[in-house]
């Protein structure tokens, strides 16, 4: 039976059983994204959590995450699949396609992978120190025309820029490059990057490498569990994450689900 909780103690004992996998769920435990989310959950005999998948309502539109560790999860998905939004975004491992699919129609994007700090090589550059800024909610119409032209498929959420956790760059007299934050908790001790992107015509610079290495340091520093997500044939954005010391630990899709008629 499908049971829709908010204790957040029952649900952080459950994540923490692998960290990097539900790093998000983690982070959403935070007051700052718990008013936008729904557990929808499994018990086992005793009173813990044995499957748990999160409905995020907090952007443009909802985001399912759909990650199990044993057998009972496709039971959670297959009662579940009658109780999610018309449309929604979707992480999900493979083995939980068929329930979805069974409601839903698929527009797949492909295998992601998820990645962990784990081995951090800093990338200074003190040339670029001076152009570097700290974004914040006034910056947020440049952030935007910066992701139209660079990123266009993004999730951003204005209100992320609440977290004084994005970097920008300026040459030229404009913003260039970013690096942000999908989910931030000091309480939870993680942070999962993204918003990542670099003006089209400023390219093969190194700019967001060198923004994202700067804050991945002052993540570090507040004792961050620092994770990301990217597209595995992503081959050039998975080596520069490997440069600053990223690991591979998860493979996962994405995708965007419709109901059917």
């Amino acid at each position: 039976m499908i049971v829709f909780t908010d204790d957040k103690d029952r649900l952080q004992r459950h994540f923490e059983k692998d960290p990097v996998l539900f790093s998000y769920h983690l982070g959403d435990l935070d007051d700052f994204y718990f008013p936008y989310c729904q557990w929808a959950s499994i018990y086992g005999e005793r009173p813990h959590i044995v499957e748990c998948v999160l409905i995020y309502t907090g952007g443009p539109k909802p985001v399912v995450l759909a990650f199990g560790l044993t057998e009972r999860f496709d039971e959670l998905m297959a009662d579940l699949v009658d109780l999610l939004p018309a449309e929604f975004y979707c992480h999900f491992q493979r083995s939980s396609l068929p329930a979805l699919t069974s409601r839903y129609e698929a527009d797949r994007f492909g295998a992601f992978v998820k990645m962990q700090l784990r081995n951090f090589k800093p990338i200074n550059d003190l040339a670029l120190a001076s152009e570097i800024i700290r974004l914040t909610p006034e910056h947020t119409e440049e952030l935007r025309a910066l992701y139209q032209r660079a990123y266009p498929g993004n999730y951003f959420v204005p209100r992320m820029l609440e977290t004084g956790k994005y970097l920008g760059l300026r040459r030229d007299g404009r913003l260039v490059a970013t690096t942000g934050v999908h989910v931030d908790s000091a309480q939870y001790k993680v942070s999962v990057l993204g918003n990542i992107a670099t003006d089209p015509d400023y390219r093969n610079k190194g700019y967001a490498t060198r923004l994202t290495s700067l804050l991945v340091t002052e993540l570090t520093g507040e004792g961050r569990m620092v994770c990301l997500n990217v597209k595995a044939d992503n081959e050039a954005a998975v080596h520069c994450y490997q440069r600053i010391g990223f690991e591979v630990v998860h493979e996962y899709e994405e995708g965007y689900f419709t109901l059917l008629p």
